[in-house]
């Protein structure tokens, strides 16, 4: 009995020590500063495009290769000729057609710079249009 006392005191002494007297480093890390920068916007719009015209947004975003607008929109009549799509710093419009009284499509940008959202009503008739842009 004394023997197997003096054992457990024995194992209880190394593992009090052991976890004493192990070394412990230390290491200082810099401060790393990093900066997440993403422009994203999203739009609401519903108005009513007169016949054969061409209406845009009253601000530009500024687009990088590679990102991409989400346009998902309705229009009534959905008889009505219609194109949605990016205008460039150079004034080029790039149309999508609309097919059937709506439109869900995703444009994505080839050539960084600034982009306008616009609407053409290619019809003879006013068109109400009502949707949301993702950019």
């Amino acid at each position: 009995m004394w023997l197997k006392k003096c054992t457990c005191f024995l194992l209880a002494c190394v593992a009090v020590f052991g976890c004493l007297f192990t070394p412990v480093a230390a290491a200082e890390l810099g401060e790393q500063k990093v900066e997440i920068e993403e422009r994203r916007a999203s739009g609401k719009f519903d108005f009513d495009i007169p016949a054969k015209t061409l209406m845009k947004a009253s601000s530009s975003f500024p687009m990088e290769y590679g990102e991409t607008v989400t346009i998902t929109a309705s229009y009534t009549p959905a008889s009505a000729s219609m194109d949605f799509g990016l205008i460039d710093s150079d004034g080029t419009f790039y149309p999508v057609r609309a097919n059937n009284g709506s439109i869900n499509q995703t444009i994505r940008i080839d050539l960084r710079g600034n982009y306008t959202f616009a609407i053409r009503n290619n019809s003879s008739y006013t068109v109400n249009v009502f949707g949301f842009v993702n950019y």
